[in-house]
C-alpha cells in the first residue's frame, strides 16, 4: 500500500501504522513514486494528488480521500473509509 496526500493525511495514515506513505507538493513526486510500485498495488490519494497526476484513477486499487477531514460528513464516514484502506479501526 502507498498513500500520497497532504501533510494531513500522510501523516495521521503515518502515524496509524501505514509505513508507505508519502507528502505530495507536486507531480514529479508522483512519477517518481509511481517507478517503483506495481499497477495492482493498493493505493490512498487525495483529490488534489489526482489533479496533478489524473492517471492515478487508472489505477485498479485506489481509494481518493477529500483533501480536508472537515469534507467528511461524520467522524464514522472517515473512519470506515480508513478501516477500508488498511485494514483496521484506527481510534480518531
Amino acid at each position: 500500500m502507498i498513500v500520497l496526500a497532504n501533510e494531513e493525511l500522510a501523516t495521521g495514515l503515518r502515524l496509524a501504522g501505514v509505513k508507505n506513505s508519502h507528502i505530495i507538493m507536486e507531480r514529479t513526486q508522483i512519477e517518481e513514486l509511481l517507478k517503483g510500485i506495481k499497477k495492482d498495488e493498493f493505493i490512498i490519494a487525495t483529490e488534489k494528488v489526482i489533479g496533478f497526476y489524473p492517471k492515478l484513477e487508472e489505477y485498479p486499487n485506489i481509494i481518493i480521500f477529500p483533501d480536508k477531514l472537515k469534507d467528511f460528513s461524520k467522524i464514522d464516514d472517515l473512519k470506515k473509509t480508513i478501516k477500508s484502506a488498511i485494514g483496521s479501526e484506527v481510534e480518531i
